[in-house]
């Protein structure tokens, strides 16, 4: 009796170094699309090792940091390395979860091209939220956290429109491609400035403010990047140090920002806000 053995799938053809390259550029671009959405370093690996691998990849190395990435695909004795810079940063967790989602359910017979479509679709997505929807939802945080803080009522309207002019100034000015820090420290000093502008406003109408202080404090507080903040937690927990300690650093830069933006207008307005 003979027996016969389980077929076999055949090993996965040889890739040439164009087919490299073609590979390498979806896996790039998948890379950048998801660390410019704000997720953590580790995310961005594990999702550019399952699109090289779906896309036929015997191994992909990968060195992620903050503002840029250093990839490497190997199959047979071909390889191929690619770097690539992010310059612009921002948070967008609906995109992330797109692009996780396509490397998770990958087709079965997915090309460089097919895949580089799907990209496309996922980059032009509309947001999830119209702007204005955001603006008033982050004017209600931080008036709601002037309460919190020990302010009135008057506080948190100050806050409110402080914030909400904040932010809308902060997406106008992200629009013409200006400096990040230049836009913190500018919508830090136009927050600060229309909150003391509506804090005296009311207060021709008797509406005094027994203290004003946070109400300055929670007009600038959607200028925290608690994002930020929070990845490089992640990447710090998982030795990523590099990425962390970039991710901190910018964190803190921006807080310094957001500082200086305030001490613009303090010395106009003679408040002190501690």
């Amino acid at each position: 009796m003979t027996l016969h053995s389980p077929e076999r799938s055949e090993p996965p053809a040889a890739l040439t170094l164009n087919q490299l390259s073609e590979i390498m550029q979806v896996v790039i671009r998948v890379g950048v699309l998801m660390l410019r959405s704000g997720t953590v370093s580790f995310r961005v690996e594990q999702a550019m090792q399952r699109v090289a691998q779906g896309l036929g990849v015997e191994r992909l190395d990968a060195y992620v940091t903050l503002t840029g990435i250093t990839a490497s695909i190997h199959c047979g004795d071909q390889h191929f390395t690619q770097i690539a810079r992010v310059k612009s940063l921002g948070v967008d967790m609906n995109r992330v979860s797109a692009v996780e989602y396509l490397t998770l359910h990958l087709p079965p017979d997915a090309t460089p091209i097919t895949v580089s479509q799907l990209l496309d679709k996922i980059e032009h997505m509309p947001p999830q939220y119209p702007q204005g929807l955001i603006v008033a939802g982050v004017a209600s945080a931080c008036g709601t956290f002037a309460i919190l803080s020990g302010g009135s009522g008057i506080d948190c309207f100050a806050a409110m429109m402080a914030s909400g002019v904040g932010l809308t100034l902060r997406y106008r000015l992200l629009q013409t491609r200006l400096n990040s820090i230049a836009v913190t420290v500018i919508c830090a000093a136009v927050a600060t400035l229309v909150c003391y502008s509506t804090v005296r406003g009311l207060a021709q109408f008797g509406l005094l403010s027994p203290n004003p202080q946070p109400a300055f404090l929670a007009a600038v507080l959607f200028q925290v990047p608690g994002m930020l903040l929070v990845t490089a937690a992640l990447d710090l927990v998982r030795l990523d140090l590099i990425s962390g300690i970039a991710r901190i650093t910018h964190a803190l830069i921006q807080l310094f920002s957001v500082a200086i933006g305030i001490l613009f207008v303090l010395p106009l307005t003679g408040l002190r806000i501690l």
